[in-house]
């Protein structure tokens, strides 16, 4: 019987032992090993996807060029890699905590396309006379833009943040989920908003404005346009 119960309370020692090792071993746990940068050659690529809340500075020039600064553990988890024109980057373990910093590097001739989630943070300049540009912002994401566009096509929700420094002919696009446009450093000649969810607009328009705004939104504006608007749900457009 003395024999039967030490087995039993040897067998459960074990299973406990072997929990414990399984929680010990986990990639969070995985000591950090130093930072290092890595280079990847990718061209022909007009668009960016990112996420997980990368650092991601963006600026024009003739030659592509990408790089990524990080703990070396993150940067083996790493994926870069371009499809259809579009440059993404993002964490094959997207689940796993407590990433430190990673900065991306990105030089690049041309510019087309943004979409950024995840709490990216990013700066975009020295593109001039594009003739489109989209941006898609999500998930807290923010990103500062100079430079001059023809046609600016935005999506922002989330809570995400876009702020524009340059000059174009359109800027049309919806703000939701508490997200920001910061534009009263960037001239535009007409902007069709759709505003909604406790969002907030700040635009400089100079000829034609045309609002929806709704749920609590706000939408202020610099210039003398012409100014369409439907206000509901305790919204308001006026010039600042």
């Amino acid at each position: 019987m003395k024999h039967f119960i030490f087995s039993v309370f040897a067998g459960l020692s074990l299973l406990t032992i072997s929990e414990s090792c399984v929680y010990v071993n986990s990639d969070d746990d995985i000591p950090p090993r130093g930072e290092s940068t890595r280079t990847y050659d990718f061209k022909n690529f007009d668009e960016l996807e990112m996420g997980s809340a990368f650092r991601v500075n963006v600026v024009e020039g003739a030659a592509f060029a990408v790089s990524a600064t990080g703990e070396l553990n993150d940067l083996d988890d790493l994926e870069v890699f371009v499809q259809d024109g579009k440059l993404v980057a993002r964490y094959n373990n997207s689940w796993k905590s407590h990433r430190k910093a990673m900065d991306i590097d990105i030089t690049m001739p041309d510019i087309a396309g943004v979409d950024f989630s995840g709490a990216v943070s990013a700066s975009i300049e020295g593109f001039e006379n594009l003739p489109e540009l989209e941006f898609e912002l999500s998930g807290a994401s923010k990103c500062d833009f100079e430079g001059s566009v023809r046609n600016l096509k935005l999506d922002l929700s989330g809570a995400s943040r876009l702020d524009l420094f340059g000059d174009g002919k359109f800027m049309d696009g919806e703000l939701s989920g508490a997200s920001q446009l910061n534009a009263f450093d960037w001239a535009a000649e007409e902007s069709d908003l759709d505003v909604s969810g406790a969002s907030d607009a700040r635009v400089w328009v100079s000829r034609l404005l045309d609002v929806d705004a709704s749920g609590a939104s706000s939408v202020r504006y610099k210039g003398s346009p012409v100014v369409e608007k439907k206000v509901s749900g305790g919204s308001t457009v006026r010039p600042e």
